[in-house]
C-alpha cells in the first residue's frame, strides 16, 4: 500500500474493524486523509511518500489481548497507609485485590526509517537524550520525566500518537518499535512540512493551540522551599524593592496548610492570617502570587472529607479522581473558596504524576525496572488506557473553571507532568526535582529542547537545581550517615550558597534561565534570593542582578514571542534544527539554542572558577561556541561581528554568558527594564533583511481576543538601510516615540529617534 501524504495523514490499525473516536489528547481529529488497517493487514506495508520520495514505512503491527483491572478496597484485606516521603506525604493501598473492569490490547507498531535521519521529541527524559537514534526510552510519568507520544525527524516529518497509555520507544538498525501498554486501537498521525515550525504547527493543529500567559509570567519568578509565613513573603518582596531588583511573582511552596493536613486548600491562619491583605500588598507592588496545590489531601482534613463524602477519591482515599468531571468541579470549588478569591494569581500544580513508586532508595533502578514498577502502581488506580493523562485532566479542570469564573486573570499552571494538548490549558511544565551538578545542568538543556520540539511551548526548570547538596539536606527527613542520601538527592554542594562552587553553578544556571520561556529560581537546602550570593559590588551578586534586569529589558521582545506562540504556533525556546536544519553541524548539537529569532544562547556548562568546597580552579575562562551557517552574528557583549558556519573560542568569564545576535534582527527593548513590556528603543543589526512583530496588550485578561491589543509589524531592509513600521493593528495604546540603535558590522553604533503616530513610517540609517 502506498499513501502520498498531505499535511496530516491519519492511520488507524484496528483489531476488529471498528474505527474508534480519538482519545483525550486529540482536540481536532479533522478531515484528514485516513488509512485504515483491518484484521489481516498486520504485515502489509504502509509507505509514506512526499514528492515521490519515500520517508517512512509502517512495516507491521500486532495486538495482544489484555485485561483492564482496578483496585478493590471495599472489604477484604485492603489497608491504606500514609507515609512521609521526599515527594510529600502520600497514601498507599496495600494488600488490595484487583477486579477486572474490561478488555483491551497491548499493541506493537514498527516503522522503517533511513540511516541518515535524526529523531527528536518524546518529551522530557532524565538522561538528556537529544537524538533518539539507537536508544530505548520509556514513556511514563515521573518526577523528572514528562513523556510525549510524538517524535520528529530531520527528514521533515513528525508522528503523533493518539495514545494515553504508558509506552516504550526503541530504535535500532533503522527500525522504530513502539509498544503501547493498553489501547483499543493504534491511532497515529503523520505530519509533513518544510521545517520544524511547520511540524509543530501540525502537532498543535491536532492537540490544541497554546494560550497566552499573562505578561508577568515572562518576568522573574522567585521561589524556594519555602516561605513559612505571610510576613516572610512580604519581607522578601520588600527586600527586592529596596534593592531595586525587578520581580514579577513570589511563590508559596507546599505546606500553606495546617500541620498534618497535607494538600488541604485552606491556609494555616497562624502563619497566613489574611491572604487577601497579603496579595493586595503584593499587587500594589505589581507582584503576582503563586501557591502550591496538590491532587492528594491527607485523610481527615476538610478537603479530603468533602471529596470522600462525594465519592470522588481514588482507591488510596487521598488523591482526587481528576478524570471525573464532578470531581474536577469540587476540586475547583475548594481552590476558589479561599485561595482564588483571596487574590491568588497562579497555581503550582505539584505532584501531578501523582504516583512515583520508583523515586526512592539509595541506588537508581534500571530503566526497565522503573518502568514496570511505575506501570504496576499507576494501573492500580487508573484505567491502563489513560494512565499517562492524570495531569492533563487535572490541568483541564483548573483552566476551564478559572476561565469560567473570571475573565480578568489568565490562567497560569506550573505543573510537573503533562501530556500532549496540555499547552491549551495555560500550563508551564518544569523539569522536576533535579540536583545541582554540572552534568545535570548540561542535560537540562537537551531535555527542554526535546520538550519544546514535542509541541509544548512553555518549559522551565529550577534555576540552581532543587537539591543543592545531599546528606545534610536529607537529614530533615531521616537520621542518615554520610553518603546515604537517595540517588536523586546527590547535589555537589553541601554548604549551598556558602560554597563558591555553588555560586558559580547557580550564576551560570541563571544566565541560561534568562533565555527560557519562563525564568524561575527554586530549590531546597539553601536560600535562593540574589542577596544570598553576595552584596552589591561582588561579582556573583552583580551578575545575577544584571541578568534579572536584562530579562526585563527583553520583556517587549519576549511578550511579542508569546503572542506568536498563540497566533502562529511558534516555539520560543528553539533547537537549532528549527532555524538551521540545512547546517549538518547542528543535527546533534544540544548545548546551544535560539531564544526567538534573534538570540543564539551558548550556556557555559562547566566550572571555571571553583569546584565544590571552594576549591580554586585554574585554566582559561573561555568557551567554544558554534555559530550556525546561513546567518551572520554579533557578540551580544562586545558587538564584534562573526561569520556563521564556524566554531570560535570566546571569552566567558562568569560575569557574562556567550550570547550572539543574528544579523538582521529587530529587537524592541525597554531600556528602563520595566514590567509593562513597553518598548522605548528598537535595536537593529546590520547584515541581513529582518522582520519582527512587536505586540502589546494589558497583559492580564482575555480582552486581546476582542481586539484590545496593539501590533506593529517592523521590517529592516539591509540594502537601503531602512527600518519601516507598518500601520498599528488593534485598539490598544502604543508608544509614540522610539529610540533607535543601529549596530553596524564595522563595530560602530548609530543612534537616533523615531516618531510614530500609528501609521506607516520609515527611518533611514544613512
Amino acid at each position: 500500500m502506498i499513501k502520498k501524504t498531505g499535511f496530516i495523514t491519519r492511520v488507524v490499525c484496528t483489531p476488529d474493524g471498528l474505527v474508534r473516536e480519538p482519545g483525550m489528547t486529540i482536540t481536532d481529529p479533522g478531515t484528514y486523509d485516513t488509512v485504515v488497517c483491518t484484521p489481516g493487514m498486520e504485515k502489509e506495508a504502509v509507505i509514506f511518500e512526499n514528492h515521490k520520495t519515500q520517508f517512512l514505512v509502517q512495516t507491521e503491527y500486532e495486538f495482544t489481548p489484555r485485561e483492564i483491572c482496578r483496585f478493590m478496597i471495599e472489604g477484604g484485606k485492603a489497608r491504606i497507609v500514609t507515609k512521609k516521603t521526599i515527594d510529600g506525604e502520600r497514601s498507599f493501598v496495600e494488600n488490595a485485590a484487583t477486579v477486572k473492569t474490561g478488555d483491551s490490547y497491548s499493541c506493537t507498531l514498527r516503522f522503517k526509517i533511513s540511516g541518515e535521519e535524526a529523531i527528536y521529541g518524546l518529551g522530557q527524559h532524565e538522561r538528556g537524550t537529544y537524538n533518539y537514534r539507537n536508544t530505548k526510552e520509556y514513556l511514563y510519568q515521573n518526577n523528572m520525566q514528562i513523556p510525549m507520544p510524538v517524535f520528529l525527524s530531520s527528514a521533515g516529518y513528525a508522528v503523533v500518537f493518539d495514545a494515553d497509555c504508558l509506552m516504550t520507544y526503541e530504535e535500532a538498525q533503522n527500525e522504530i518499535r513502539l509498544d503501547l501498554d493498553a489501547a483499543d486501537q493504534i491511532n497515529y498521525y503523520v505530519i509533513t512540512g518544510e521545517g520544524f515550525d511547520r511540524l509543530v504547527e501540525g502537532i498543535r493543529c491536532l492537540t490544541g493551540q497554546a494560550v497566552m500567559l499573562p505578561r508577568w509570567a515572562f518576568g522573574y519568578i522567585q521561589s524556594k522551599e519555602r516561605y513559612v509565613s505571610q510576613e516572610d513573603i512580604l519581607d522578601t518582596r520588600k527586600e527586592f524593592k529596596d534593592r531595586q531588583i525587578p520581580l514579577s511573582c513570589l511563590v508559596l511552596d507546599w505546606k500553606s496548610w495546617e500541620e498534618g493536613k497535607w494538600g488541604n486548600k485552606i491556609m494555616d491562619k497562624n502563619r497566613f492570617p489574611d491572604l487577601s491583605s497579603m496579595t493586595e500588598q503584593l499587587h500594589k507592588d505589581d507582584t503576582a502570587f503563586m501557591v502550591s496545590i496538590w491532587p492528594n489531601m491527607n485523610r481527615g482534613c476538610e478537603n479530603n472529607r468533602e471529596m470522600l463524602e462525594a465519592g470522588k477519591l481514588l482507591a488510596n482515599l487521598s488523591t482526587y479522581d481528576a478524570f471525573d468531571p464532578e470531581a474536577r468541579d469540587l476540586y475547583w470549588r475548594q481552590c476558589e473558596q479561599e485561595l482564588f478569591l483571596g487574590g491568588t494569581d497562579a497555581w503550582w500544580c505539584d505532584s501531578t504524576e501523582p504516583f512515583t513508586p520508583d523515586w526512592n532508595g539509595l541506588e537508581k533502578r534500571e530503566d526497565g525496572q522503573r518502568y514496570e514498577l511505575a506501570k504496576s502502581e499507576l494501573t492500580k488506580y487508573f484505567d491502563a488506557r489513560i494512565a499517562n493523562n492524570f495531569a492533563l485532566a487535572h490541568a483541564k479542570g483548573i483552566y476551564e473553571h478559572q476561565t469560567a469564573a473570571c475573565r480578568e486573570k489568565r490562567v497560569v499552571n506550573l505543573t510537573r507532568s503533562g501530556s500532549l494538548s496540555i499547552q491549551k490549558y495555560g500550563t508551564v511544565l518544569w523539569s522536576g526535582d533535579i540536583m545541582a551538578t554540572w552534568d545535570v545542568f548540561r542535560r537540562q538543556i537537551a531535555e527542554g529542547l526535546s520538550m519544546c520540539m514535542s509541541g509544548i511551548p512553555y518549559w522551565t526548570l529550577d534555576i540552581g537545581a532543587f537539591f543543592a547538596g545531599s546528606t545534610q539536606g536529607f537529614r530533615r527527613f531521616s537520621n542518615v550517615r554520610e553518603g546515604e542520601a537517595p540517588w536523586f538527592w546527590q547535589g555537589l554542594f553541601e554548604k549551598g550558597v556558602q560554597d563558591l562552587g555553588y555560586r558559580e553553578l547557580y550564576t551560570r544556571w541563571l544566565q541560561m534561565g534568562t533565555f527560557l520561556p519562563v525564568m524561575r529560581s527554586h530549590g531546597t537546602d539553601t536560600p535562593r534570593e540574589p542577596w544570598n550570593f553576595g552584596e552589591p559590588g561582588e561579582k556573583y551578586y552583580d551578575t545575577i542582578v544584571s541578568y534579572i534586569r536584562f530579562r526585563y529589558k527583553m520583556l517587549p521582545y519576549s511578550y511579542s514571542l508569546a503572542h506568536m506562540v498563540e497566533e502562529d504556533s511558534y516555539t520560543m525556546f528553539r533547537s537549532l534544527m528549527f532555524d538551521f536544519a540545512c547546517d549538518p553541524q547542528v543535527k546533534n548539537m544540544a548545548g546551544e539554542f535560539m531564544y526567538g529569532p534573534a538570540y543564539l544562547v551558548c550556556p557555559v556548562t562547566k566550572a571555571m572558577e571553583y569546584g565544590p568546597e571552594n576549591e580554586k580552579l585554574k585554566g582559561p575562562k573561555s568557551w567554544e561556541v558554534y555559530l550556525p551557517s546561513g546567518a551572520q552574528w554579533y557578540h551580544q557583549k562586545t558587538k564584534e561581528f562573526y561569520a556563521g558556519g564556524r566554531a570560535y573560542e570566546v571569552e566567558a568569564p562568569v560575569t557574562w554568558q556567550p550570547v550572539f545576535i543574528r544579523a538582521g534582527s529587530i529587537i524592541p527593548v525597554d531600556s528602563k527594564c520595566g514590567k509593562k513590556g513597553i518598548a522605548d528603543t528598537i535595536e537593529v543589526y546590520e547584515g541581513a533583511d529582518g522582520r519582527f512583530l512587536y505586540y502589546m496588550d494589558n497583559g492580564m485578561d482575555y480582552r486581546y481576543r476582542e481586539g484590545q491589543y496593539a501590533a506593529i509589524s517592523m521590517q529592516y531592509n539591509d540594502e537601503t538601510k531602512t527600518l519601516s513600521l507598518d500601520k498599528v493593528q488593534g485598539s490598544y495604546d502604543y508608544p509614540r516615540t522610539f529610540g533607535i540603535r543601529f549596530y553596524r558590522k564595522d563595530g560602530t553604533l548609530k543612534k537616533g529617534r523615531m516618531d510614530y503616530c500609528g501609521k506607516t513610517a520609515s527611518y533611514m540609517f544613512g
